[in-house]
């Protein structure tokens, strides 16, 4: 069979264009700006079980963190475990941005600024903080392991 060059052309290209369709069929989350009331809300929700991450687009322990968060948040999301990532980068909602997008996170990111580090009592990042029932049950600070978030979220899904 001869393809002469017309046909090795439309492969490549037909191939191109798949890598452009299958890359765009995983959607990030486009990291919007919360608002206090909405955040306060999302986290005083009576019956949920919520992970709430904070980070910068700054922060190398928080960006090496993200792929197993997204992991460990996809292993659990079925026994209700939810998780949101909050930025508290100066700049807004698009420095974070393109980390969540080129990473492909599952769980939303909003954008909500420094005044998280007030209000929350953020003494590190990443920070994470686990509500149970609308409540602040536990602080956990630092980059933590794949295996170490494995053990928390079974304890703390129980």
């Amino acid at each position: 069979m001869k393809w002469g060059r017309c046909g090795y052309k439309l492969i490549f290209v037909g191939l191109w264009v798949f890598v452009i369709c299958s890359t765009a069929a995983h959607a990030a989350y486009k990291v919007e700006k919360i608002d206090e009331s909405t955040l306060d809300a999302r986290i005083g929700e009576k019956n949920s079980r919520l992970a709430v991450i904070f980070m910068a687009a700054w922060c190398a322990p928080c960006i090496d963190e993200l792929p197993t968060m997204n992991k460990v948040y996809k292993k659990f999301k079925k026994q209700n475990l939810e998780i949101i990532g909050i930025s508290i980068d100066l700049e807004g909602p698009e420095a974070i941005q393109p980390v969540i997008t080129a990473m492909k996170i599952d769980f939303p990111v909003y954008w909500y600024g420094e005044k998280a580090i007030e209000k929350f009592a953020l003494f590190a990042i990443p920070m994470m903080l686990l509500i149970k029932n609308g409540e602040i049950v536990e602080r956990v600070s630092g980059r933590r392991p794949e295996t170490y978030l494995n053990k928390k979220f079974l304890q703390f899904l129980k």
